[in-house]
């Protein structure tokens, strides 16, 4: 396999963690509301659950394009840009831990029908967490489209 096959499987494999760690994302946007049955609590920690497993293929399958790609990693590493980036990554992976950590410890409900009903001040502030979330993610490809344009 070439050098420029493998960096665009590497980038391919990328695109679709960051793509998949996207639609995660927006899935627990939509689906957190102030009162979820047991049925949707259960939905979210699936989706929180494969969120942190996608965030986790993102920063593998970045390393490998780092260790692997066309480019040299100084490429990479000496560009301020990226470190921006990466910044941002860390940020939005801190912002995800308030709603994992509520996730997990709301108790196991006695029947699948049962609600969980946030109190009006945790909602909104789990809900401020989740956009803010979006917000910085949402720079995370301008980043990339500006190293990919040499900047």
């Amino acid at each position: 396999m070439s050098i420029l096959t493998r960096d665009a499987l590497l980038h391919f494999v990328h695109f679709v963690c960051i793509f998949s760690l996207a639609s995660l994302l927006a899935c627990e946007v939509a689906l957190f509301a102030p009162t979820i049955s047991r049925r949707m609590l259960n939905r979210l920690r699936v989706i929180d659950r494969w969120y942190g497993i996608f965030a986790g293929l993102v920063i593998i399958s970045g390393i490998s394009l780092l260790s692997f790609g066309f480019k040299p990693a100084s490429f990479f590493t000496h560009n301020p840009v990226f470190w921006t980036k990466m910044t941002l990554f860390v940020c939005v992976a801190l912002l995800s831990i308030p709603m994992t950590v509520k996730l997990i410890r709301i108790p196991d409900g006695t029947g699948l029908d049962d609600a969980v009903t946030f109190d009006a001040g945790e909602f909104r502030r789990l809900q401020m967490f989740l956009y803010a979330e979006v917000a910085v993610l949402v720079f995370i490809p301008l980043c990339a489209a500006l190293m990919a344009n040499g900047i």
